[in-house]
């Protein structure tokens, strides 16, 4: 019995501990809200007279010295945060809040603030450098030295803080270091960083066009991404250089998208011989890429692995096809015509679906269905009340 009883009373004992736990926290959190709150109403009339000061308004030393303490603390900082993003949110980044900043917030209150856990720390502060676009020379060097750290959130935060900077050398010294370095760096995140530089881009390609040759793998296909986004022809003569002297499978098919976009006929024997590959997924890109050099050679290799024993190399083979021969798609000597008259089925198959995809074949039916149904569905249409696509099916 006392055994029972001494649970049921460690029972309420753990129950009004958790009780006064959360009450707490409660309380807590709604007084550091007050506090913010409080902040945000002292420090928002300062922020707005910095914000006129073209217009006539006059802020005082002292003002300005209130402030940068304000945003020390803990609760400062987030009323400030507050401020600032509502801010750019209304206006964007405007040469005058990036200057107030500047005044108000450097790296050394970051880093000794207490905005969020020491698990998080790391990753907050360059977040908030990204957000405030900070690029002093110790903020740089933080964020280079943070490209190697095991977390994700702050090695992409730090890449962030240094696309920020807009400084060209520092990226260049950032994809030296990733090159170099054993971390993660999704592919994704590598292009987009690239595409949304915020300095001189023009600078950026022509430095990533001339040390390609120095990064790993990864970078090297993110530069051929980053300059087919972007449709950038000037250094397509050291791109064809650069992939046809590669043994690298996913570099030379990054560089076949890259001439799919960007038209150089001296790439064209390259996308040729490529197609021919043994390897699908080259003979995939290639049949997109093809299509950019429209020709006698290019219809009949599209027509020739459209029988191909791969779907997805006969799908792109189609829709080049169709893309090609669009505006003649219902001439009796067209390649599309000559595939549908075809006895492989897979070929005739994948055409009739691009046809039908585009709403060339109309169906009662909402899902595609194999080519003879399809055939013989608008057969039995073309019998009912005639069809206006019927001249296109053998």
């Amino acid at each position: 019995m006392d055994l029972i009883y001494f649970s049921i009373i460690f029972f309420f004992v753990v129950l009004f501990l958790v009780i006064l736990y959360l009450v707490f926290s409660k309380v807590k959190q709604a007084m550091d809200h007050r506090r913010v709150s409080q902040l945000e109403n002292e420090m928002q009339p300062i922020v707005d007279k910095y914000m006129q000061l073209e217009s006539g308004s006059i802020i005082s030393e002292d003002e300005m010295d209130n402030l940068r303490k304000k945003v020390q603390a803990k609760a400062g900082l987030q009323a400030f945060n507050s401020i600032y993003f509502a801010r750019v949110k209304q206006d964007g980044l405007t040469e005058k809040l990036h200057q107030l900043v500047t005044h108000v917030i450097d790296f050394e209150m970051l880093n000794n603030n207490r905005i969020v856990r020491n698990k998080y720390r790391k990753s907050y502060i360059l977040y908030l450098c990204a957000e405030y676009y900070m690029n002093s020379e110790e903020v740089t060097n933080f964020a280079l030295e943070s490209l190697d750290d095991p977390s994700l959130y702050v090695r992409n935060n730090a890449l962030r803080v240094l696309r920020n900077t807009g400084n060209v050398d520092t990226m260049m010294e950032a994809y030296r270091r990733i090159s170099k370095g054993k971390s993660y760096f999704n592919n994704k995140v590598i292009v987009d960083f690239m595409d949304s530089f915020c300095g001189d881009v023009q600078e950026l390609n022509k430095a990533l066009a001339s040390h390609i040759a120095e990064f790993c793998p990864k970078i090297k296909r993110g530069i051929l991404d980053h300059f087919t986004n972007r449709r950038i022809s000037e250094y397509a003569d050291e791109m064809l250089q650069f992939i046809t002297t590669s043994s690298d499978k996913e570099i030379i098919i990054a560089g076949i998208r890259y001439f799919g976009v960007v038209h150089k006929q001296e790439a064209y024997p390259f996308i040729v011989e490529n197609f021919k590959s043994k390897d699908y997924e080259m003979r995939a890109v290639c049949a997109r890429a093809i299509g950019l050099y429209p020709c006698e050679e290019t219809i009949t290799l599209l027509h020739e692995y459209i029988k191909d024993a791969n779907w997805f190399v006969r799908y792109n083979c189609a829709f080049t096809l169709f893309r090609l021969e669009e505006e003649d798609i219902f001439n009796k000597d067209s390649s599309i015509r000559k595939v549908l008259c075809e006895k492989d089925n897979f070929a005739r198959d994948i055409m009739i679906y691009t046809l039908y995809s585009k709403g060339l074949i109309n169906s009662d039916h909402d899902q595609v269905k194999l080519a003879r149904f399809q055939i013989e569905n608008v057969e039995k249409e073309e019998r009912r009340d005639g069809f206006k696509t019927n001249h296109l099916v053998h």
